[in-house]
């Protein structure tokens, strides 16, 4: 019976829309792009101006082919009394296109009708309505009666529960409210939590009476400016217009001018959890994949392995403290160090321990296996290489200066390491000798201990293949270095970037996530740095140190935030963003089949559908 109201609910709502009469009327239109007005904010009955404000963005709207419907978000009246819903009313007859509407904070506050008359008069305090395959979701705003904070009613947030879960999983949804989705919401995780069940697109607000973008917990936010005049001559309202799959916001001053676009949101692909795990404690490390089988390790001092397409616990292992480091997997064996000073050799098949080296002091640092051999370095001055087959020690090289704690790369001489005493080194893979070091002579504040360094070719003049050694340093310069003698190929520090670093699946393309708010590319296929694109990313700073994902279509963006971006390769800018937690995510893995595995510092992983 649920299902059957909740869907008949979405299907008679998606009709509540008020005609020239005032009564309810449908819209109907196959035409790809479409445009509406958006005022919110109006206030009828507070200033000597509000009543004229409306009655000509009415007229104003009437007059332009363009707009398809408008949306009112709110606050329409001053007081919310019965008078000035009538007065409303009257004014809103005028509209020769449909309208939706919502009731604002100012609607029910001082209501001396109950809160009863905006139902009476305007049929509903919500709608759903499909407009060209967008479906538009809004409800009430309240408390009712009673200043307050900023809170939606409880048979608001049931009705709009019932109409996402009627709302098809792929179709684009574009959430309307009075309030702002934040903290001064009360009940605003609530909201967020029912729209991420769905595509929700964007989200739209007033009650700041200005023009503003904001990040609603990962989906795009706007505010919109009220429609009152205030100091300005004449008043104005929004022009919002989907163009394809970009939504753009268009301040429109009445009877003067429309003015260009000061926002826009990029509709992004539908994106799904597929499967969600929270574990008991943080998640400092990033993960490893291959195939079905994703593993990572937390700071209870567990490796865990779980099925990549259920997020199923296949086995876990416990070690003797914490594990800051991420495993790596071979086809036998996953290999992983713990803060009890040993690397271990796990089965892969179900976490027993094969063997154990103890290196007599903590490490927090990366192994790698290349050539039937693992690599590791310590917080001990030491870098090792192993036997993987019983864990005996092939050779120590001493004398390192500063902790490890990335990941070597290799090639078939040399394996490169970074550390924390602002040093970068070559060792020669047979003998463990130091083949060359570089020192950035900054001090241990800019050292490149963070970023896992890589080895990838590139094509010198003449056409001859060569390799390079690129790194980058908390100095904000990636390097790339000839392999056997360490001299720079080239250096920049344009881009801002600190630890993390990403590459094209062909490695000819390099990602670096700014400091700051921007993500740069740039082709190294030719042994020179040459910048690419830059996109501006919508936060102010973003330290994380944890590496970028890449495919073909999409560089993903790690933050301090819990948010993932997909940006395009293209450089066309950001497709999508999700939040997934609270906290810095740690990790992102591709697992294919347009599938991301996330996991976040708090304990939370998941696996995403894009």
């Amino acid at each position: 019976m649920k299902k059957f109201l909740s869907a008949l609910c979405v299907t008679a709502l998606s009709l509540l829309v008020y005609g020239q009469d005032g009564h309810p009327s449908s819209i109907s239109g196959n035409r790809r792009n479409f445009s509406f007005a958006w005022l919110t904010d109006v206030h009828l009955n507070s200033f000597a101006y509000a009543e004229d404000d409306l009655r000509q963005a009415v007229e104003d709207i009437n007059a332009n082919p363009d707009v398809d419907f408008t949306i009112l978000s709110g606050d329409v009246t001053e007081f919310g009394d019965t008078k000035e819903f009538q007065l409303l009313e009257e004014i809103l007859k005028g509209f020769r296109k449909p309208y939706l509407l919502l009731p604002g904070n100012h609607d029910v506050n001082w209501s001396e009708n109950g809160c009863t008359m905006f139902d009476k008069i305007f049929r509903a305090s919500h709608f759903c309505y499909d407009w060209q395959g967008v479906r538009f979701i809004g409800c009430g705003a309240g408390p009712s009666l009673r200043m307050g904070p900023p809170h939606i009613p409880r048979e608001e947030i049931l009705w709009l529960d019932s109409v996402y879960n009627a709302t098809p999983a792929a179709q684009p949804v574009i959430f309307v409210n009075h309030f702002p989705l934040n903290a001064d919401l009360s009940n605003c995780r609530e909201v967020l939590r029912i729209l991420k069940t769905r595509n929700t697109q964007a989200v739209l607000a007033g009650h700041l009476h200005v023009n503003r973008s904001y990040d609603a917990d990962g989906i795009p936010g706007v505010i919109g400016r009220s429609s009152l005049r205030r100091k300005d001559p004449i008043s104005g309202y929004n022009l919002v217009s989907l163009k394809g799959d970009t939504l753009l916001f268009r301040e429109r001053i009445i009877k003067t001018e429309t003015r260009p676009a000061w926002d826009t949101i990029v509709f992004h692909p539908a994106i799904r959890e597929v499967w969600t795990v929270k574990d008991v404690t943080d998640i400092a490390s990033q993960g490893s994949i291959d195939g079905n089988l994703y593993i990572y390790t937390n700071t209870a001092g567990v490796v865990r392995a779980l099925d990549a397409d259920s997020g199923k616990t296949l086995w876990k292992y416990r070690t003797g403290n914490k594990i800051f480091s991420a495993p790596f997997i071979t086809p036998q064996l996953v290999i992983v160090s713990s803060c009890d000073g040993c690397v271990y050799a796990l089965n892969r098949q179900d976490g027993s321990m094969r063997w154990k080296y103890d290196t007599g002091y903590p490490i927090v640092a990366c192994p790698a296996v290349a050539d039937d051999t693992v690599y590791i370095g310590s917080s001990n001055g030491k870098f090792y290489s192993i036997n993987p087959a019983d864990g005996t020690v092939n050779w120590i090289c001493e004398g390192l200066k500063g902790y490890i704690e990335s990941r070597p790369a290799t090639d078939r001489e040399r394996v490169y390491i970074g550390t924390w005493g602002a040093m970068f080194y070559a060792i020669d893979r047979k003998t463990g000798k130091k083949v060359w070091e570089f020192d950035t002579r900054r001090g241990r504040y800019f050292s490149p201990g963070a970023c896992w360094p890589v080895v990838l070719p590139y094509t010198a003049n003449g056409g001859k293949q060569q390799e390079q050694v690129i790194v980058l340093s908390s100095d904000y310069f990636v390097r790339a270095f000839q392999p056997s003698t360490g001299e720079i190929l080239w250096a920049s520090d344009e881009a801002k970037g600190r630890e993390s670093l990403g590459f094209s699946p062909d490695g000819k393309t390099m990602y670096i996530k700014g400091i700051k708010n921007n993500i740069t590319a740039a082709d190294i296929s030719k042994g020179v740095y040459t910048p690419l694109w830059n996109t501006a990313m919508p936060y102010e700073s973003n330290f994380i140190p944890t590496r970028m994902e890449t495919t073909e279509q999409y560089v993903f963006i790690p933050t301090e935030f819990g948010v993932v971006h997909a940006v395009r390769t293209d450089g066309s800018g950001i497709s999508w963003q999700w939040k997934v937690a609270h906290s810095a995510v740690t990790s992102l893995k591709n697992a294919g089949e347009r599938r991301l595995i996330v996991m976040t510092m708090d304990g939370t992983v998941t696996c995403l559908k894009y």
